[in-house]
């Protein structure tokens, strides 16, 4: 008899320990992810991927960017422009330490140019496409650009600034970014999410030849959240490199 009490009391102390570590992590919990750092990359679903890019009608004409100009020349690169914006919850905040979306956009952007194996044009060149009308075309109404120049080469000779042909232009946009923090019965874990979407543009048609958005995970390991923040600028932009080169390498492009 005394086992079998023994045995009902130790039941009900482990079910009541499960409810009450159930009920605390239902209260603490925002979202659990899985711990494994990875990315998400959704197809957005219009259409343009079309095998006959002649049916897709041109978003916007690149010719009226830039006076056409004799000495603008085709070379035997791929050259690429790129437009970064941000929205306001593209900002960092944990644990008291907060960086501003324009700050924290800024260097993420720096460190996305970098790692992206792309052949880029100057930023003079580049500086065609930083307009509010590209924005209107590709971001959303509430998007800012980030300035990239100082990321770029600075072309001197004003006779070069525009002298090679870009072919195609890469626009990102930083969403959102968010920390999910789980509370277990005893530990915690913090994952860093940010949410991306980015478009292959050709300068040649003003056609997308892909649109995707893109999710970024990241297990932050660290107690200290200026610690996290460094993680996460020199760990995602290099995640998010990844994903935007290996789609153009699936696109196959040529010079145009």
């Amino acid at each position: 008899m005394k086992m079998r009490y023994c045995f009902i009391l130790f039941l009900s102390l482990v079910l009541s320990s499960n409810l009450l570590a159930n009920n605390f992590s239902q209260k603490k919990v925002i979202k659990i992810e899985k711990s494994v750092d990875s990315f998400e990359v959704i197809d957005l679903n219009q259409n343009v991927a079309n095998p006959n890019l002649n049916q897709q009608k041109a978003l916007f004409d690149s010719s009226t960017l830039i006076e056409k100009k004799s000495q603008i020349t085709k070379d035997k690169d791929i050259d690429f422009a790129i437009v970064l914006t941000s929205r306001k919850n593209f900002g960092y905040f944990l644990d008291g330490f907060r960086v501003s979306d324009k700050e924290f956009s800024t260097l993420f952007a720096k460190n996305l140019i970098q790692s992206l194996k792309l052949n880029w044009v100057n930023s003079a060149a580049n500086g065609i496409y930083q307009s509010p009308k590209t924005l209107s075309y590709f971001s959303p109404k509430d998007a800012k650009l980030i300035n990239v120049s100082p990321f770029l080469t600075q072309e001197k000779d004003k006779a070069k600034m525009y002298a090679k042909f870009t072919d195609y232009v890469v626009v990102v946009n930083l969403q959102d970014f968010y920390v999910n923090i789980t509370n277990y019965f005893i530990t915690t874990s913090k994952e860093g999410v940010a949410n991306v979407n980015f478009k292959i543009i050709s300068t040649s048609n003003g056609k997308i030849l892909s649109a995707k958005n893109a999710e970024l995970n990241l297990t932050l390991k660290d107690q200290d959240a200026k610690q996290n923040y460094q993680d996460i600028v020199n760990q995602m932009p290099k995640m998010l490199a990844s994903v935007i080169d290996n789609e153009i390498k699936k696109l196959k492009l040529t010079i145009n």
